[in-house]
């Protein structure tokens, strides 16, 4: 949309900030707000089984969403797209690890791998090893502290877009959030910043997308 007070001169904010035309519109979000549609059909069995295991963390997801301004449905699309609530990880559940493909050492780690054992991803929302202190000394098997800490990433993002040059309306601030919970806050403005979908840097190119689209088969089973 153009900035206030700019009327009439035929270029989006975007494209007069940047000098290139902003990503199109996507489809996977209805108009309402907070409303996301899916693709899953809502007796998907895979999805049904990821449905029980986030019931079981059902009070800390609605505790976590209050206290942080998210709606619960996001957290479970987030969740979804990570672990299949702990489904996927190694052993399953919240003290499980994901992402075991070996890389080189960034962040804070210095080791080959992690010298507690193998797997970057830590918990049901996979905070990495290399970059959060909790996933190397904190308690991030535990369900309450890796949601919670989840929590303050995407609030920390949301604090970084507010201080970018370019303005997002609810729901560019809502992709770029959860963008940035997978590949970074400057790798998500940086594709802002070059006319990219915000998703452009992401696992995947898909991930905003992909969280709501499963947030939206969430919001089927009566998750708001």
């Amino acid at each position: 949309m153009d900035r206030p007070g700019k009327k009439g001169a035929g270029l989006s904010w975007f494209q007069r900030l940047f000098g290139k035309k902003p990503p199109s519109p996507e489809p996977s979000v209805t108009p309402q707000p907070g409303k996301f549609s899916s693709t899953y059909d809502k007796n998907n069995p895979t999805m049904l089984k990821q449905l029980l295991e986030a019931k079981k963390y059902k009070r800390i997801i609605e505790d976590a969403a209050r206290r942080y301004n998210i709606l619960p449905s996001v957290l479970c699309g987030i969740g979804s797209r990570e672990s299949h609530w702990g489904l996927a990880l190694k052993p399953p559940g919240p003290g499980g690890r994901g992402d075991y493909a070996r890389r080189r050492p960034r962040g804070e780690r210095r080791s080959p791998e992690p010298p507690d054992g193998p797997g970057y991803g830590r918990g049901l929302l996979q905070i990495d090893y290399d970059w959060h202190e909790i996933a190397r000394t904190g308690k991030w098997y535990d369900a309450r502290e890796n949601i919670m800490y989840g929590c303050t990433v995407l609030n920390n993002a949301k604090k970084f877009f507010k201080r970018q040059p370019f303005r997002l309306d609810d729901y560019q601030m809502l992709r770029a959030m959860i963008a940035a919970y997978n590949g970074g806050a400057t790798a998500a403005s940086n594709a802002l910043k070059a006319g990219l979908d915000v998703d452009a840097n992401t696992t995947g190119k898909d991930y905003s997308l992909d969280v709501l689209n499963r947030s939206g088969w969430f919001q089927l089973h009566g998750w708001r």
